[in-house]
């Protein structure tokens, strides 16, 4: 894969990844994985802009820093997710950028920090009065007991990426499941557990993209089997498994919604985006019960850009790919455009 640069001619965007994305050819060039979410990413850059670098973040982290400076980059789009494998230091990256007066596409360090703990956004968004499950926290070293709230609960770690450590056994009926499923996340990661009211209904999710912010079109999670056994939310099993999702019927769809749960979506959209510190382009994860209560669950800055990862034109509903990826970058010029006045 070429890396587009005119020899007399500044970087006009750097795409700073993870290490293990690519690799370097005898030439000493960064390769991207064939059909991976970066090369999307580049191939849709590419066509916008004449002077494309591709630069790994890996254990070495003045050798990243150096090659960035060397660039002189006017914006880096930063796909990276983290630190020598350790995702909760996604936000140190960020924060180095910062720090070395980089502009960089995507949710700064504060808006990360905030992202990764569910506990502290999900507090958050309901300060500014969107909708958020009922929930507890428990530390490592204490007493598994329920705090009051009525069964079923979803636990789930509390500093978890995405769907880490969410299955099937993750929704507990009693407090027998909930210590056990308690113990077995406290074997594993020794670190605080969020235990969450649990939503049944509809997985909604929203794509927001730039920072007034503009909330798009709601696309749906669809569990086509009716079998008792067919999963009741996304697990991560569903999330990555294709054979899985084909044996239970999972699709995507844009959602039908009343006109007043639209309205709702777009004020609790905002609402979440800007009181979590989020930045030129998010998903927001929502649950819709029967009765029309619409609850925020999380938000996933920096989301997945692969064209398709909610079905065929779904990423971020009524923007297409090919525009999408050089509007972040031109959202993020704006935004530094902006403190400058």
């Amino acid at each position: 894969m070429a890396q587009r640069k005119t020899k007399n001619n500044r970087c006009d965007v750097a795409i700073l990844v993870d290490a293990e994305n690519g690799e370097r050819n005898q030439r000493g060039r960064f390769v991207l994985d064939r059909a991976s979410m970066e090369e999307h990413v580049f191939n849709a850059l590419r066509a916008h802009y004449r002077n494309i670098s591709i630069v790994p973040f890996g254990p070495d982290i003045a050798a990243t820093l150096a090659e960035l400076k060397t660039l002189k980059p006017r914006m880096i789009f930063n796909l990276t997710e983290w630190v020598d494998g350790d995702r909760k230091l996604d936000h140190a990256i960020a924060g180095l950028l910062d720090i070395m007066k980089f502009r960089y596409t995507g949710t700064g360090p504060t808006g990360l920090q905030i992202c990764r703990d569910k506990a502290l956004s999900t507090y958050l968004a309901g300060s500014v009065g969107v909708d958020v499950p009922c929930s507890f926290t428990l530390g490592p070293g204490d007493r598994i007991e329920n705090r009051g709230l009525a069964f079923p609960l979803i636990v789930k770690p509390q500093f978890g990426d995405g769907s880490d450590e969410i299955g099937k056994h993750s929704l507990v009926n009693t407090l027998r499941e909930l210590r056990e499923r308690v113990k077995a996340i406290r074997m594993r990661l020794r670190e605080p557990v969020l235990c969450e009211e649990f939503i049944p209904g509809r997985d909604i999710y929203v794509g927001v993209i730039g920072n007034e912010p503009r909330v798009l079109a709601p696309t749906e999670m669809v569990i086509g089997s009716k079998k008792a056994a067919a999963p009741r939310f996304a697990t991560y099993r569903l999330k990555n498994d294709g054979a899985y999702r084909t044996k239970w019927r999972v699709c995507y769809r844009l959602a039908e919604l009343p006109p007043r749960v639209l309205r709702q979506v777009r004020d609790y959209g905002a609402k979440a985006f800007r009181v979590l510190k989020l930045r030129d382009y998010a998903r927001l994860d929502f649950r819709l019960t029967d009765e029309g209560r619409l609850v925020f669950i999380e938000a996933n800055p920096n989301s997945d850009l692969t064209p398709n990862t909610l079905g065929r034109n779904l990423c971020f509903v009524g923007v297409d790919y090919d525009k999408l990826i050089p509007r972040i970058v031109e959202t993020a010029h704006k935004r530094y455009r902006s403190r400058q006045r």
